[in-house]
């Protein structure tokens, strides 16, 4: 499953008194942001750039339509020096369980290859920390291990307030969008105070508590509430949170 939307929007935002609405700042694509191909490798301490998109390097005569590191053939792919950085983001769009329960396998495959914690797939301009949050959804992947692999990922200095330019969603409000509240906890014990309530553009300049509300994650609303949501805030139309639901 893919959040495809439209717009690039500002990196901040601020949140105003109790129940006001607030708006991002929208600004202008990076420059100096680089599009990397897909046999380029990128030492870790460049600065983040784009990567271009790949197809998922499918082994031949591969019986299954989805790729799977517990299969052997799979797996010689995985670890082969010359899949590529792209060949591999396109691995972790794949939404089956297969891929999503190994995040840390193949995130590690990628920072490998010299890819910047901060680097962002070209097709869905989500970085690793971005792909991590969506991997412990529930039914789906599983959330210890992509904590885990979060905590790594922000040791190693990967930024919680980077958005996607295509959804303008934070770590944050990936982790509240799937339900899960393990990450939630990780992201927001990295970021600065006053950030649980960042609003993201595409979900009518809502917070985290907001997109939980409105896809009725309650796991990830009670983990919101507990450190510190505002269950007063605003959207850009007039609704708190406990408005939200469908």
């Amino acid at each position: 499953m893919e959040i495809n939307k439209k717009e690039d929007k500002g990196e901040d935002d601020t949140t105003g008194p109790e129940g006001e609405m607030t708006k991002e700042d929208v600004s202008e694509p990076v420059e100096g942001d680089t599009v990397l191909g897909c046999h380029t490798r990128l030492s870790s301490h460049q600065r983040p750039v784009i990567h271009q998109v790949a197809s998922a390097p499918m082994p031949s005569d591969y019986e299954f339509s989805f790729f799977d590191p517990s299969e052997l053939q799979c797996r010689e792919v995985l670890l082969d020096p010359s899949t590529t950085i792209p060949e591999l983001f396109a691995v972790l769009r794949q939404w089956v369980p297969q891929v999503q329960k190994n995040i840390d396998l193949i995130g590690n495959e990628i920072l490998k290859r010299g890819c910047g914690v901060n680097d962002r797939d070209g097709l869905t301009d989500m970085s690793l920390l971005h792909y991590c949050c969506k991997a412990g959804a529930p039914g789906i992947g599983d959330a210890d291990t992509a904590a885990s692999f979060a905590r790594q990922l922000l040791s190693l200095g990967a930024d919680p307030n980077l958005r996607s330019r295509w959804t303008n969603m934070r770590a944050l409000h990936y982790a509240a969008y799937f339900d899960v509240p393990q990450l939630i906890q990780v992201v927001l014990q990295a970021s600065q105070p006053g950030e649980v309530d960042a609003t993201c553009s595409d979900f009518d300049f809502g917070t985290a508590l907001h997109i939980a509300a409105s896809n009725l994650c309650t796991s990830a609303v009670k983990c919101l509430l507990e450190l510190g949501a505002n269950p007063s805030f605003r959207n850009e139309k007039g609704q708190c949170p406990a408005r939200c639901g469908p």
